[in-house]
């Protein structure tokens, strides 16, 4: 059903049990899959493919084009996978040369105005809070989770399972399996409950937290890392460390150490300070 009030371009190619709201516009050159739903005021732009069973939502702009000083250069596409939710204002742009495409797989969902920007390549069960913003050519892992309103610089990389809190300002690469405290934005541990919920065994549980101790807190330079996790972890999940390590650019986001515990030291009375006429509460604080 497409409602009158829309506007469709005869040159897009919809699946006839795709439901149009009022005021969407789908230009030419675009593709929607079965089941698709687009609630009301949706813009699907040319070079745009939307998988089947998906839902978009009020002011969504699929397709846009990159933002980038040099516009004479012909877009590439954008290439959304299968049962996908995105909520309203959310933003996702076509890639800077023809040839690519802006990459969004599959069971995503993209909370109320996050943007994916150019030449982004993201994975399957991604959730990107209130907010979430992707610089160009940022590459993220199956299951990951981004706070509201946490930004990353272009060309960084989150590996998969890698939950990140909100406002978080991302710069470097991400290793798969970790959790990034906002505050900081610094490495706290392992996702544990995200490895739970994604159906990881207790032994591959127990061999990422071995992995995890050696990258953080044997002291080992960056090449002795990569050689220990090669040697000790050569295959199964905690092999991916290695190989994120390996393709790495930019530098990675670090761990949060704890500080040392600090003594509260109690001062003596200053000379001249009469305990008598102090507070209740400052007797108590003295004695």
């Amino acid at each position: 059903m497409i409602h009158p009030s829309s506007i469709i371009s005869p040159l897009a190619e919809i699946d006839s049990t795709v439901d149009i709201g009022p005021f969407c516009v789908v230009e030419a050159g675009t593709r929607i899959e079965s089941g698709c739903r687009l609630v009301a005021h949706v813009c699907v732009r040319s070079g745009t493919s939307l998988g089947r069973d998906s839902t978009v939502y009020e002011g969504a702009v699929l397709g846009g084009l990159p933002q980038i000083s040099n516009s004479n250069t012909a877009p590439g596409g954008v290439v959304i996978g299968e049962r996908n939710v995105l909520r309203e204002h959310i933003t996702v742009h076509r890639a800077m040369h023809a040839a690519s495409s802006t990459t969004l797989g599959d069971d995503c969902m993209l909370m109320v105005g996050s943007h994916v920007a150019h030449d982004c390549q993201v994975g399957n069960h991604v959730i990107l809070a209130n907010g979430a913003m992707l610089g160009g050519h940022v590459e993220v892992g199956d299951r990951v989770c981004l706070g509201g309103n946490t930004a990353v610089h272009q060309f960084c990389r989150i590996g998969q399972l890698v939950m990140v809190g909100a406002s978080t300002k991302v710069s470097q690469d991400i290793p798969p399996f970790v959790l990034v405290d906002g505050a900081t934005a610094l490495i706290v541990g392992l996702n544990r409950v995200g490895l739970r919920r994604a159906g990881f065994s207790g032994q591959e549980i127990l061999d990422l937290k071995s992995a995890y101790r050696l990258i953080y807190r044997h002291g080992l330079s960056f090449q002795e890392t990569l050689d220990a996790l090669v040697e000790r972890f050569p295959t199964g999940v905690t092999a991916e460390f290695a190989e994120f390590f390996r393709s790495g650019k930019r530098g990675f986001v670090q761990e949060r150490r704890s500080p040392p515990r600090v003594a509260l030291r109690v001062h003596p009375a200053v000379d001249g300070w009469n305990e008598e006429d102090s507070s209740p509460v400052i007797r108590r604080m003295a004695g």
